[in-house]
């Protein structure tokens, strides 16, 4: 009895940890995928600060997701005037 609660656990963890680390990789790969944008926009003579509906119709995330994934992410920011719209710091061009 005591080994099946031990190896239930040990694939509680398991399948926990892998879910875990798939979202992680998941929101990681999509802020690349946003903050490239950002930075191809700015390189086009664009303000740099870009509606979530245009990040999505850009790069194939839904715009609900974009705005998610801009609210969690360090280096990109919400622009206190416009409402939804977002911009990255620092960026490299």
């Amino acid at each position: 009895m005591k080994s099946q609660i031990i190896i239930a656990l040990v694939v509680f963890v398991a399948v926990a940890g892998h879910v875990a680390i798939y979202r992680w990789v998941k929101f990681k790969i999509q802020e690349g995928v946003i903050l490239q944008f950002l930075r191809d926009a700015l390189r086009g003579s664009s303000s740099g600060h870009q509606h979530a509906n245009v990040i999505a119709e850009n790069t194939g995330i839904s715009a609900k997701r974009v705005a998610l994934v801009c609210q969690k992410s360090v280096e990109i920011h919400s622009d206190p005037e416009r409402d939804n719209c977002w911009r990255a710091d620092q960026l490299i061009v």
